[in-house]
């Protein structure tokens, strides 16, 4: 099994930069002798974070109050059997605060 090698923060910030110039990822492993992958993976983190340093991105807490969360775990307990992008709509359009896909999951799998 081949041992991990860190990328050190100039070769990611230059990463970004050679992705930001429209070239290929396949290119951009080439040129720093590194994986697709290694290569996907901090682009991917910098588009979501904006940051290229690898770690938890910064993320909200979801904010429902307890009426909220006891109505919430109402609605998931009698539709059990819907799915988790309905689920979502529904709490989107009922409580009017954005609720994402990992929420409502955590939220099912702590109901049980």
């Amino acid at each position: 099994m081949a041992m991990a090698r860190t990328t050190d923060l100039a070769v990611r910030n230059q990463i970004i930069q050679q992705h930001q110039k429209d070239i290929s990822q396949r290119q951009i492993g080439r040129t720093f002798r590194l994986t697709q992958s290694t290569v996907c993976s901090t682009i991917k983190r910098f588009t979501t974070t904006g940051n290229s340093r690898p770690g938890k991105a910064p993320s909200w807490t979801l904010t429902l109050s307890d009426r909220e969360l006891r109505l919430f775990r109402r609605h998931i307990r009698k539709n059990r059997h819907m799915a988790v992008a309905d689920l979502v709509t529904w709490a989107r359009q009922s409580f009017v605060k954005t609720i994402s896909e990992a929420s409502t999951r955590r939220y099912i799998k702590s109901r049980g």
